[in-house]
């Protein structure tokens, strides 16, 4: 009876129990490669070594498996929720998400028999779905190089990130503005305070310094967390560059 929205992503478990249930056959092989199985002792290396000796299987598993790992008689790739990354909230979202897709696109496909690679999305038209369907690497950077230019993102500019954390919400804001107020009259571009979610029972909040002049921008920010640091209403507060 919600009225809200949420999107629920599947994990590599669900994945591989669910394409058990598709299959309809237990003897088949399906190798699993995530952080929580490879922390084990070897574990990587004996999967991957399984994968390549099997007469067929599937391997499923997070980025990690588009990496770096050569499989010359794998025929099809699948990347399930490409939008994933594309939901970031960071400027380098779209040119990951046209890593991911293009580094699993090569790995299928290098033995004779050829391959393909399917991508599941919510949005086809999403610059890095197309060039990454099209192998254009020249379009995607040509395109993006534009889009960064036009906001002032690196290449073009320099990014500091500052965070601001304490037992209280309202102490983590203080802070952050009073680095707001330092930071701003060195001529950079000064992005929040905006709020972040709480971590291990504190409050955090995060500014975004852009700036052209990074030595001068380095040295602005440094200053500012100096003084504010030293000042008695930051007592409590962290403060991380």
């Amino acid at each position: 009876g919600s009225s809200s929205v949420a999107r629920h992503g599947a994990g590599t478990e669900r994945i591989e129990h669910d394409l058990r249930d598709a299959l309809g056959d237990p003897s088949f092989p399906i190798f699993r490669l995530d952080a929580d199985a490879a922390q084990a002792k070897d574990h990587a290396a004996r999967t991957l070594e399984s994968f390549h000796g099997a007469r067929s299987g599937i391997l499923v598993g997070t980025q990690m498996v588009a990496k770096g790992h050569d499989f010359p008689d794998v025929t099809l790739g699948v990347v399930l929720d490409a939008d994933q990354t594309l939901r970031f909230p960071d400027f380098r979202s779209e040119e990951r998400t046209f890593a991911l897709v293009t580094q699993l696109a090569g790995r299928a496909g290098r033995g004779e028999g050829g391959g393909r690679v399917l991508v599941q999305t919510l949005a086809p038209d999403a610059r890095p779905i197309r060039f990454a369907a099209r192998h254009d690497t020249d379009g995607f950077l040509t395109d993006e190089l534009v889009r960064r230019r036009a906001l002032a993102y690196p290449p073009f500019s320099s990014l500091i990130r500052v965070v601001c954390s304490a037992p209280e919400a309202r102490d983590a804001g203080a802070a952050a503005a009073a680095l707001h107020e330092r930071i701003a009259p060195a001529g950079a571009t000064v992005l929040g305070p905006a709020p972040l979610f709480r971590l291990r029972g504190r409050a955090r909040t995060q500014l975004v310094i852009k700036a052209s002049d990074r030595p001068a921008a380095v040295a602005a920010v440094g200053s500012a967390v100096d003084s504010v640091a030293r000042s008695r209403a930051a007592r409590g507060v962290n403060i991380s560059v």
